[in-house]
């Protein structure tokens, strides 16, 4: 069994290609930022964007940043009875006044996955503190709220992993993105965090749900699976419990987890009850097929207790640092117009998104974005990019 599921960390995926003329539009583009930046805004903060936009090139382009020459360590901490880990990211021989705790997506490599790392190492060399905490339940396909607590853990870890960081923002990528941005407003933590930068972010946890129980026109072919049912399979483990079978509840739980895992899924059972089966089915039909029925009870168990733990409604107000939200403007995980709903909420706070065509392989009809729109994304991402460098450079 194949899934056509793009991975969650690979929001950031490609810009153009760098060759013949695409390569003529990149550096017209970059060069007409460069004047207009050098004319308006401080130098400072124009090199430093540069820098961010050309690590973000380098990531479209499939680089590991193996070779920036970034020191990775594994740092262990204890919080209260849990051993709790994250990787480190820092450049040798500087003095990085500004961390990030980057916090993975949901998947089964967690801080551990190729493009996180990549974009974990070209931070670093850019001049950041990286930090990406592993979060275990992630890792299990499992979206507790009190990951929100090991989020703000590594946030006052972060002074004592290197003592010239002056300011930390939090990062997040897809569901974590919006779990930082909770986070960001705690108490302990409110007046510190620097800045939120989220990719990929959800604003209405149910609204996001329907999305990913609907039928819709199918895009894949037989055996694949469109990247939104991950979400699917995510949200129906996590409502397993509506089952009160055990052994329905363990074979279903291994069945969602191998199509998370695009491995064989096992054959139904004669033994299956009506219900499980239509888990089963459920979890299995097309694109084009639906069980609404199921969906809403599935959506009731989880909208009381779950959805209104995640949910930024309340929180979203309180946050004062600048946020910035990336998103990709054809992602079929979480909708862009997610990111868009959620930056209305951030009353209180300078918030910038960037809604791109470049963070997505391909134009929906398989069309590459002609070269004006090519050049006009261009100059957004580096505008965007602009302004949070100089967020990041900014004296607490």
């Amino acid at each position: 069994m194949n899934a056509g599921k793009e991975d969650v960390e690979s929001v950031i995926s490609r810009l153009s290609s760098g060759t013949g003329p695409h390569r003529r539009v990149w550096l017209w583009a970059v060069a007409l930022l460069a004047i207009a930046a050098v004319l308006y805004n401080p130098a400072a903060d124009a090199w430093f964007g540069g820098r961010l936009l050309l690590a973000v090139r380098a990531l479209a382009a499939g680089a590991d940043g193996r070779g920036l020459g970034i020191v990775e360590e594994k740092t262990t901490c204890r919080d209260g009875t849990r051993q709790l880990e994250a990787i480190v990211y820092r450049k040798p021989k500087s003095r990085s006044v500004c961390g990030i705790v980057l916090v993975p997506g949901i998947s089964e490599l967690g801080c551990y996955h190729p493009r996180l790392q990549a974009l974990s190492r070209h931070l670093a060399a850019a001049g950041f503190l990286v930090v990406t905490p592993d979060i275990r339940e992630f890792r299990e396909f499992r979206m507790p709220p009190q990951a929100m607590d090991q989020i703000e853990f590594w946030f006052r870890q972060v002074p004592t992993l290197d003592r010239n960081v002056v300011k930390t923002g939090l990062a997040g990528i897809s569901f974590s993105a919006t779990l930082s941005a909770i986070t960001a407003t705690r108490p302990r933590i409110r007046g510190q965090v620097a800045f939120i930068f989220g990719i990929g972010a959800y604003d209405d946890p149910l609204r996001c749900s329907r999305y990913w129980f609907a039928s819709g026109p199918v895009t894949v072919g037989p055996g694949y699976y469109p990247t939104r049912f991950y979400a699917k399979w995510i949200i129906m483990l996590a409502a397993l419990d509506l089952l009160p079978d055990e052994r329905e509840r363990f074979f279903l739980s291994s069945v969602l987890t191998n199509l998370l895992l695009q491995k064989p899924v096992p054959e139904a059972g004669t033994w299956l009850s009506p219900l499980g089966s239509r888990w089963y089915r459920l979890a299995l039909m097309r694109e084009d097929q639906a069980d609404p029925e199921l969906a809403r009870q599935i959506e009731g168990r989880l909208t009381s207790e779950l959805y209104a733990a995640i949910t930024p409604a309340n929180a979203a107000a309180e946050v004062r640092c600048p946020v910035f939200l990336v998103h990709g403007a054809f992602d079929d995980l979480i909708p862009p117009d997610e990111s868009t709903r959620l930056s209305w909420r951030f009353v209180n706070a300078h918030t910038r998104v960037l809604i791109s065509p470049f963070l997505t392989h391909t134009h929906p009809m398989q069309k590459e974005p002609g070269r004006w729109e090519k050049v006009r994304a261009v100059l957004e991402a580096a505008h965007f990019l602009y302004d949070f460098a100089g967020v990041a450079r900014q004296p607490r």
